[in-house]
């Protein structure tokens, strides 16, 4: 037995043995033998891992069907990067004809809308083809974003007896913070800039600090983005001819992106920062 390991005869053999000697004189043991200090188990969860990874047919195919869902499209950042320059693109061009259409109107004395359409026409017919125009958008929230919302809030298509009508506010309330407003209806009805109250019209882009929105105009057509920040939007949901849903929308608290607030879950918490809504001195 090795003398250095005199534990082994002390400790161990002591507790199972009568005669500690016996394993020894029997040749039971090595006289050379050692203990080793294990690895913790890792040979072993490595020859599991091993038998995981074994490669069969439908361990490819899982693995590719995987990949492919998992990978966005290849021209993901291109494709995004060109949406948003042809956006921007769009919104100047845009309001660069708006103030030629307003100069041209303002020099020819023209004040009516239809006048001033028909003379675009014919004298600046590039000035009235790049001119924002409101009928194009209404599909966009009669059509489309009316039908999600309904279908969202499970409201039914045809309401004749709205006191029959009940509808839960707070899931209700919870939808509306996660639904996307690309194409919905606003109005502003309280801002910290005055000059923007009363302002209406068809969103067209849900940024995340402002709301675009394609404007009808008395004269022309007008694209204004609205901040967030600082105003409190109105919005409507008709459930028939006569009667509609009323929702008011805080923006500071809105001022996310509609993919990002999708997934986010709003808490209650202080509304100290809200108060000058209330009252102006604060």
């Amino acid at each position: 037995m090795d003398r250095t390991q005199q534990f082994l005869k002390e400790c161990l053999f002591t507790k199972n043995f009568e005669d500690p000697n016996k394993p020894i004189s029997d040749n039971r043991l090595l006289d050379t033998l050692l203990i080793l200090p294990t690895d913790g188990g890792v040979h072993q969860s490595l020859r599991r891992n091993k038998n995981k990874l074994k490669v069969t047919l439908g361990t490819v195919e899982e693995a590719d069907i995987a990949t492919a869902s998992s990978i966005k499209h290849p021209n993901y950042r291109r494709i995004n990067k060109n949406a948003r320059v042809a956006l921007k693109d769009y919104i100047n061009c845009s309001k660069s004809s708006v103030r030629n259409a307003k100069r041209i109107a303002k020099e020819q004395n023209i004040i009516k809308k239809n006048t001033l359409i028909d003379y675009l026409q014919k004298n600046h017919p590039q000035v009235w083809e790049n001119l924002p125009k409101f009928n194009k958008f209404r599909p966009m929230h009669e059509q489309l974003w009316m039908g999600y919302i309904k279908e969202m809030l499970n409201i039914p298509p045809e309401i004749r007896d709205t006191s029959k009508f009940n509808i839960n506010r707070s899931q209700a309330l919870f939808k509306l913070s996660m639904a996307d407003y690309n194409g919905s209806f606003l109005k502003v009805v309280k801002s910290v800039n005055k000059n923007m109250i009363g302002i209406k019209g068809i969103v067209i882009w849900d940024s995340q600090k402002n709301f675009i929105m394609m404007t009808e105009g008395t004269l022309v057509d007008e694209i204004k983005c609205i901040p967030k920040k600082g105003t409190i939007f109105a919005l409507e949901i008709p459930i028939n001819d006569k009667d509609a849903l009323q929702f008011s929308i805080l923006g500071d608290r809105f001022k996310y992106r509609s993919s990002d607030r999708a997934g986010r879950k709003f808490k209650a918490r202080r509304v100290d920062d809200m108060l000058y809504y209330v009252d102006s001195s604060f």
